[in-house]
């Protein structure tokens, strides 16, 4: 039986190191070799806190990682020893829960779950594939921003990046919202036209001041009550509003301006397979930028040390990435 080492949240706010029983793979089952793993900083956090919904302990969390692949089952398609794959998650042989099985150092997957990572593209940007691709998914594929509209995008943490960056090179105009002065820098680096510190800079005067009658989209990606019910005030009649954030507690919204304005609300959750493969060439192009945003890449071994981090320090961190090349 196949073994893999593995990221393991054993109990709220404990992070482990340990082994995990993989299967042996089936003949339309690939065997991958993990080289990059990447973390969701908002939804992991809120599971190593027991704030995710139906969280039970112990688990493997961890939904996006790169690998190469080390062996190919008889009726696998268009798959080869060598590639280099994205993928999701793994099949497991033992009982232990799973958020998504993730950060393992081997992964054995049905080859349809994969996706092919272009020679040219980082393989460390291209392990936190889901992040742009939720960004994607909320801006482009259901919002669906146009060139010439107004785009206000609150909080700039890794969705809130990548949704600015999809409403640019869609061609809006994109103001981002951002009290932390470094991820302001960031933004602003990676083509936001105004990026604003909400606690300095009066918001709706510049919003007013490049479209008279208010933003066409504005992108929640903060989950902070204060700050939606503010945003509502630079709307135009129409606007189009995405709660793109995870909201794990009861979120109070003064509905008196959404009426008024006959706001539009969308309400994404996850990803399209269509999404992330569209995001996988942008970060081969260049056209969505990821490493910029990777603040810390450590060995997998660092594992408790970051996910600690993220909890208790979370200004301290942006993207952060699990590196397991020492095992290959």
């Amino acid at each position: 039986m196949l073994t893999a080492e593995a990221v393991i949240f054993p109990a709220k706010e404990q992070v482990t190191l340990d082994k995990i029983k993989l299967p042996e793979p089936g003949p339309e089952d690939v065997v991958v070799e993990t080289e990059y793993s990447g973390i969701s900083n908002g939804t992991e956090g809120w599971i190593l806190m027991a704030r995710y919904k139906d969280t039970r302990f112990p688990l493997v969390t961890g939904y996006q990682k790169v690998g190469v692949i080390s062996h190919v089952g008889p009726e696998v398609k268009y798959f080869r020893e060598g590639d280099r794959v994205f993928l999701r998650a793994t099949k497991v042989a033992q009982d232990i829960n799973g958020m998504w099985y993730g950060h393992t150092s081997r992964s054995v997957q049905d080859w349809r779950q994969l996706i092919p990572v272009p020679a040219q593209a980082d393989p460390a940007s291209a392990s936190l594939l889901v992040m742009p691709a939720v960004g994607y998914h909320g801006a482009g594929e259901l919002v669906n921003v146009r060139a010439g509209e107004l785009a206000v995008v609150l909080g700039q943490g890794l969705i809130g990046q990548f949704a600015a960056q999809v409403c640019k090179q869609r061609g809006c105009t994109v103001i981002t919202v951002e009290p932390l002065a470094e991820r302001r820098r960031l933004s602003a680096e990676l083509g936001a036209d105004y990026a604003l510190d909400p606690t300095t800079d009066d918001v709706g005067d510049v919003v007013r001041s490049v479209k008279a009658d208010g933003a066409d989209v504005i992108i929640d990606t903060s989950a902070v009550p204060d700050a939606i019910n503010q945003s509502f005030l630079w709307m135009r009649h129409g606007c189009r509003y995405c709660f793109q954030a995870y909201y794990p507690d009861f979120t109070p919204i003064d509905m008196f301006w959404p009426h008024v304005r006959e706001m539009v609300a969308y309400h994404p959750t996850n990803v399209t397979e269509e999404g992330m493969r569209l995001m996988m060439m942008w970060i081969a192009e260049g056209r969505c930028q990821v490493r910029p945003l990777i603040s810390h890449l450590r060995p997998w071994t660092d594992a408790p040390e970051l996910f600690l981090m993220m909890i208790r320090r979370p200004q301290e961190c942006l993207g952060m990435v699990l590196d397991w090349t020492g095992l290959l």
